[in-house]
This record gives structure tokens, C-alpha cells and sequence, in this order.
């Protein structure tokens, strides 16, 4: 019996592994039989594809660089090795060496560390009492630091004669990297045989570091992926995209390596020729996208003269096409103390802000859904007092309010009636307000169909989808309503709103062009409750919260936001001053939208009597641009 589950178990351990190669890996083993069998050989990476934006302005590029390499001639010998590396050693500016170089260089120009080893030992080893390792064992730990302590120019050879050695004998071995025309020039004079020039490529980046955490960066196959690329054919020396779109669209945008055959001299036959990579175009426009900057930039300088935006760091915007999905500019901005920038683009992905009333189009929803909202029922703006809480209002007293003149008005108070309601509860005063982590839910599940607090869907790594409360109270349910509980990334306030201006239809949003209209889902609500909202949020524009935001042409439909929130202003892990973060959210024109914006100005303020204009700032000049430039959707 034993014996039978033991055959049972290396059965199924052959099959495993016989999937393994033939499923799994069957590139990387395919190419591996190849350079086995019929000894190919393949080169380094091919130059990646250029990226550009959406009017064909580049801007990722490949340039060329000169590279000194080395080919090991069969019937080289060590001396030669040397002298070679002794000819080239003054053109060395790096000395990159490990106690295991200088060991094996020690080892190479002392017969292999022949006389390490005592006559008794040789005996031994003969008669199979040590073997090879245990050889090489004892010469290893018997060279001392003594006898590898080499002088600068002594160091410079060894390193050359390192990289000589390094890998397989019929790879080229890259001695210097990125050198100039005159270091080119002066080499070759010399005339070495094994020596000659390779043009590589590097990547650069004509707008400098715009965008540039938005491309990504290159580098070798992380660990923790290395099974996938192997299974697709990559060798572990292969340069990838490691972030950003870099590695979104690694197997379009890196190319075809160049094909070997090995020779019975080393020399290389070449097969087939490497094939760049693809190009990606994407949404991005670059000129828009450096006067969204610019703007930043100068509104952040602007505020910081102000005392009360001291913990005002950060800001983001973003500018979309609402019909597609498309981004065509987006920007986060560090303003440092010393009044210089850093790009934090990135981080519009990944961090999260509680982003204030600009949700109330999709309470509003809520509220609809639940029957909670009676359309152009009016109520009296007020406050909302529970057991053991303090009251909670609006901004200030508003007068009759409903479903449309609330969004208008920004009226927290009609949000908070519509929650309670939404409960099938009525508000008393003081009353003991009960609710369930199933009316979170609804709100959240309604939040999310506009794209707040789920992914967006974007051709971007690693998307996050911000914070969700973990609390469940009934003051906690009032403030999510306005946005004051859970947090959403900058990046999904722009789905947020574009899946407004498309009335419930929610389409990922896009980075790389031509791949539109990819429908994430919509919003369950009828098309006339839609029209509530959409008549509010133009009002916000036209008499509301938002008047004088931007020219009142442009047709805008939108919601300002402010939210209550903490900072750590000491730095000391503990969030301890009560801050004020500024959004903004809108597209235009309302029939045909064209343009979709939101702006985030996380901790824009450290009291609420003053607030520096910013995101109103921002959307001025912005849309001003917008309608100077002409830009139209291509």
C-alpha cells in the first residue's frame, strides 16, 4: 500500500512538473532548447517604442548610446586578458570590485591557487578522500586580505578583466557604457580585435520631468515577477518596464530582441535583426498638460502668502474627455518650504482625501433610489440635533430648499434628512439615531456606481480605492452623505463626474488613446432623476456656490466641495489640527459635454473664515485657456 501512494505521488509529481515546462514556461524553455541545441543566442533588449500624446508630440524617446564591449576569442589567454585590460584601464572612472573578484583574479594569475594546497592534500584528493569542492574550499579560505590588497591602477584592471569573465564565453561582455565619440575614437585607434562598438538605447524624456512618474521607470525583472516573465520568454538579463506605463504596456512597447547563431570560433552569425517596440499614443495633450502646471504652481505660490494655509502642501487637477473616458491632463504638485516643486502625480492613484459636498450628486441618488427624496418637495434649511452629538448644519441658513436648489445651495442639512429617511426612520430632534452597516452599504454600493471608492478601471498600476470607515453610527452615515467619512483618490472624482455628464453610463477612464468607451457599468436610475441632478449641479454654476468660477457660457454643470478633516501638523504620527480641504468637480458645455475637471486642495486651510480661492483659481484660468486655445477633441 505504501508503495503504491508513493508511485501515486511521484506521478502526479511528474505531471506537475512536465505542466510546468510545457504550460507555464513553454517560452522560456522553448528559447532555452533552442540556444541548447542548436546554439542561438539572442542580444539585449530591443529599443523600446516611443510614447506620445495625443497630438504626435513625443514624449518618451529612445537615444542612442556608444558602448565598449568585449568578445572572448577562443583561443585567448589569460596574459593576453591583461594586457587588454591594461591597455584600456586608464579609460576606467568606476571601480566596482567584491572580495569574490579579487579572489578569483588572485586565483586566475596564480595557477588557479595551485600552491594553496599542500602535497598531502593533492594525495588525498587523488585517492578521492577531497573532492573538488573541498579543493576549492581550502584555497578559497586561505587566501588572506593581504595577498588581494591591490593598488588604484592595479584595481582598474582587475575590474576589466572581471567583466571579461563575467557570463557565458561567446556573450558580449559591455566594458564601458555611454561614452563619448572621442572615447570611441581613442580606443579603437588601438586596434584590438575583440573590441568593438555597440549603439544601445537609453530612454529620455524631451518635457523633462513632467509626467515622469506617469512613464515609469526601466530597470531588471523584479524578483517577485521573475516567474511570470520567464514563462513569457524574457531571459533574467532582460530590461523591463518596472512602473508606470512602462509596465502597463511592456509587450507593446519592448520590442523584438536580435537572433544569434553561435559560431565555432565564438564569432555571432546574426538571424534576425531586433525589431523596436511599438508606440502608444496616449490622451494625454502635452500643452495642456504644462499650462495645468503652470496654474498650480502659481496658485500654490499665491497661497502660501497666506498664514492660514501653513499645512497646504499639495494639489491636484485633472482634465478628461467624459464621452470617452479619455485623460487629457493631469497633475499633482508638492510645493516644497523652499518655494521649489516636486512631482507627485503619481500619488493622485493612490492617496486619498475626504473630498466634501462635490458627492452630492450621488446622495441625491441615494436618496431617489430609496424613495427618501420627494422631487421638488421643499423643506426648511436647518440643523439636525442627535442624541449626544452637537447639531449639524449647513454652511449657513439657506431658506426652502429641495432635491435641485439643495445641490444649488450645497444644503447639508437636506442631505441629512434624506439619510435618516433613507433609513425609514423620521427626524425628531435629539433623537436616537439607529443605523446598520446595511445602510452604509446602500450608499456605498450607489457611491461606487459612479466611481467613488472603487478602482476606475484605468490603464494604470496599482490603483487604489481610498478608505472606507470602519465605524458604524448614525452621525458617521450623516457626514459620509457630504463626503466627510470615507476618502476617494483625486483620480476618481474625474469618473465621478464624467459619469454624471453621461448620465449614469461609468467608462474607464484611459491614459493610452483608441481605447475608448470600455462601460465599467451604470448608475440604476431613471434618466428624469438625472435631469433633477444635472439641473442642481448647473445651477451651482449659474446663482449657486460656484458663480463666479468660470465664464457662465461655457455652460458648466458641477459641485464645489469643502470637508473638515485632520492634519498632523508636527509631523509626529498623530493628526491633531483641524483642517479644511477644497474640491471641485465639473464638465461642460451641459448638452455636449466636452471637457470633464476636478481639483483637490487637501488641508488648503487651518480656519474655516478664510479660504484662499483656489480651486475656484484653477478652474478660471483653466477654462479660459481651454477657450483661448480652441482645444477640441481629436
Amino acid at each position: 500500500m505504501k508503495l503504491r501512494i508513493f508511485l501515486i505521488f511521484c506521478f502526479l509529481t511528474f505531471l506537475g512538473v512536465l505542466y510546468n515546462i510545457n504550460i507555464n514556461h513553454h517560452e522560456y524553455y522553448s528559447v532555452k532548447l533552442e540556444e541548447k541545441t542548436e546554439r542561438i543566442v539572442y542580444g539585449e533588449s530591443a529599443p523600446r517604442g516611443r510614447i506620445l500624446d495625443r497630438n504626435g508630440k513625443v514624449l518618451v524617446d529612445n537615444a542612442g548610446v556608444l558602448n565598449i564591449v568585449y568578445h572572448k576569442p577562443v583561443s585567448i589567454t589569460i596574459k593576453e586578458e591583461l594586457e587588454i585590460a591594461s591597455k584600456l584601464s586608464s579609460y576606467v572612472t568606476e571601480i566596482n570590485l567584491t572580495e569574490t573578484n579579487l579572489k578569483n583574479y588572485y586565483l586566475a594569475i596564480h595557477n588557479n591557487g595551485h600552491d594553496l594546497i599542500t602535497e598531502e592534500e593533492w594525495e588525498l584528493w587523488e585517492e578521492r578522500k577531497l573532492n573538488n569542492d573541498d579543493i576549492k574550499a581550502l584555497k578559497w579560505d586561505r587566501i588572506t586580505a593581504e595577498m588581494i590588497t591591490y593598488s588604484e591602477e592595479e584595481q582598474k584592471i582587475i575590474h576589466l578583466f572581471t567583466l571579461m569573465n563575467d557570463g557565458y564565453s561567446y556573450q558580449d561582455k559591455t566594458l564601458f557604457s555611454n561614452v563619448t565619440e572621442e572615447t570611441v575614437a581613442s580606443i579603437t585607434s588601438m586596434s584590438i580585435p575583440s573590441l568593438s562598438v555597440k549603439i544601445t538605447s537609453k530612454r529620455v524624456y524631451p518635457y523633462g520631468e513632467t509626467l515622469s512618474s506617469i512613464f515609469g521607470g526601466l530597470g531588471s525583472i523584479p524578483k517577485e515577477t521573475k516567474e511570470k516573465y520567464l514563462s513569457d520568454g524574457y531571459a533574467l538579463s532582460d530590461i523591463v518596464g518596472t512602473s508606470g506605463l512602462e509596465q502597463e504596456y511592456e509587450t507593446i512597447l519592448k520590442g523584438t530582441k536580435a537572433k544569434y547563431m553561435i559560431n565555432s570560433d565564438n564569432t555571432l552569425t546574426l538571424l534576425e535583426e531586433e525589431q523596436p517596440g511599438e508606440d502608444i499614443t496616449l490622451n494625454i495633450d502635452i500643452d495642456m498638460q504644462l499650462e495645468l502646471e503652470k496654474v498650480l504652481k502659481e496658485e500654490m505660490t499665491l497661497a502660501s502668502k497666506k498664514t492660514s494655509t501653513k499645512y497646504f502642501h499639495d494639489s491636484y487637477a485633472m482634465i478628461g474627455d467624459p464621452k470617452t473616458g479619455g485623460v487629457l491632463a493631469l497633475a499633482g504638485i508638492r510645493r516644497l518650504d523652499n518655494g521649489e516643486f516636486n512631482d507627485i502625480t503619481i500619488t493622485a492613484f493612490s492617496s486619498s482625501f475626504a473630498m466634501g459636498s462635490v458627492v452630492k450628486g450621488a446622495s441625491n441618488t441615494v436618496g431617489y433610489k430609496t424613495g427618501a427624496i420627494t422631487v421638488g418637495k421643499k423643506i426648511k434649511d436647518s440643523c439636525v440635533k442627535l442624541y449626544s452629538q452637537p447639531s449639524k448644519c449647513s454652511y449657513k441658513s439657506l431658506g426652502y430648499v429641495d432635491d435641485i436648489t439643495a445641490l444649488k445651495t450645497s444644503s447639508n442639512y437636506f442631505q441629512f434628512i434624506t439619510v435618516i429617511q433613507s433609513t425609514g426612520q423620521k427626524y425628531k430632534y435629539n433623537m436616537t439615531f439607529s443605523v446598520t452597516e446595511e445602510n452604509f452599504k446602500t450608499y456605498r454600493d450607489i457611491f461606487a456606481s459612479y466611481g467613488l471608492g472603487t478602482k476606475t478601471g484605468i490603464d494604470f498600476p496599482n490603483e487604489q480605492t481610498g478608505m472606507k470607515g470602519t465605524k458604524v453610527a448614525g452621525d458617521l452615515l450623516l457626514n459620509f452623505a457630504i463626503g466627510q467619512y470615507d476618502t476617494y483618490t483625486p483620480i476618481s472624482l474625474l469618473q465621478y463626474i464624467n459619469t454624471i455628464a453621461n448620465y449614469g453610463n461609468r467608462y474607464a477612464l484611459r491614459l493610452k488613446k483608441d481605447d475608448y468607451n470600455s462601460f465599467m457599468g451604470q448608475v440604476d436610475l431613471d434618466s428624469t432623476y438625472f435631469d433633477r441632478i444635472t439641473t442642481g449641479l448647473y445651477q451651482v454654476f449659474h446663482g449657486g456656490t460656484a458663480s463666479s468660477y468660470i465664464n457662465k457660457n461655457l455652460n458648466a454643470v458641477g459641485k464645489t466641495g469643502t470637508s473638515e478633516t485632520f492634519y498632523d501638523s508636527n509631523q509626529d504620527g498623530v493628526v491633531d489640527t483641524e483642517v479644511i480641504n477644497s474640491t471641485l468637480v465639473f464638465y461642460y458645455p451641459k448638452e455636449n459635454p466636452t471637457y470633464s475637471m476636478a481639483i483637490v486642495a487637501p488641508y488648503l486651510t487651518d480656519t474655516p473664515n478664510y479660504t484662499y480661492p483656489f480651486t475656484k483659481n484653477v478652474s478660471k484660468k483653466m477654462t479660459t485657456y481651454l477657450s483661448s486655445e480652441q482645444k477640441g477633441i481629436q
